[in-house]
């Protein structure tokens, strides 16, 4: 079933001659590298794969090794291909740590205790990650900082926020002025 499963990366292009593969991770390598196995879908179902780490190639690129992948003509195969994690294996270092999955559908609250919205995506920027809160036709942009971010709850989907008005007029404003026709 789908929903035990993330989509951690992509598999950019075949390296080599051995069948290993270039894998951009979404996030981090530690999506794979832990669990020592990623899932492949094949005709919508998903297919256990042991992984191999080659080498790093920067921060979110990996040269790997899938097991059963033993030349440049299946590896190539796999080019564009989704790498998916099960939730389960996915590892949490702390308990203040979140994937984007599990923000995803969060409503947020200000600390005047209105409702702002639904976190829709994330965006990662640089320094911190940025949420992306639909309120009804608009969408307020919200950086993930200790300063604005006070409490997240996914057992009862809330996401508590600090946040200046000013913050999110801006947001709206530049949404607004995004959408209209020319």
């Amino acid at each position: 079933m789908d929903d035990n499963y993330v989509a951690i990366g992509r598999i950019k292009r075949a390296v080599g001659l051995r069948g290993d593969v270039l894998v951009r991770a979404f996030s981090s390598i530690d999506s794979y590298a832990r669990a020592g196995c990623v899932f492949l879908k094949k005709n919508g179902d998903f297919i256990k794969v042991p992984i191999r780490i080659v080498r790093l190639k920067g921060a979110k690129d990996a040269v790997c090794h899938l097991d059963g992948i033993d030349n440049r003509t299946q590896a190539e195969e796999l080019k564009g291909q989704t790498v998916y994690q099960a939730k389960s294996l996915l590892p949490r270092d702390d308990a203040n740590e979140y994937y984007w999955y599990e923000l995803k559908g969060l409503r947020v609250i200000n600390s005047d205790s209105q409702e702002l919205g639904t976190i829709k995506a994330i965006i990662e920027a640089g320094a911190q990650d940025i949420l992306v809160v639909r309120a009804k036709d608009q969408e307020i942009l919200i950086p993930m900082v200790d300063e604005y971010i006070r409490n997240i709850d996914t057992e009862a989907g809330i996401c508590s926020v600090d946040i200046p008005q000013t913050l999110i007029d801006a947001t709206l404003s530049r949404v607004k002025r995004s959408h209209k026709k020319k």
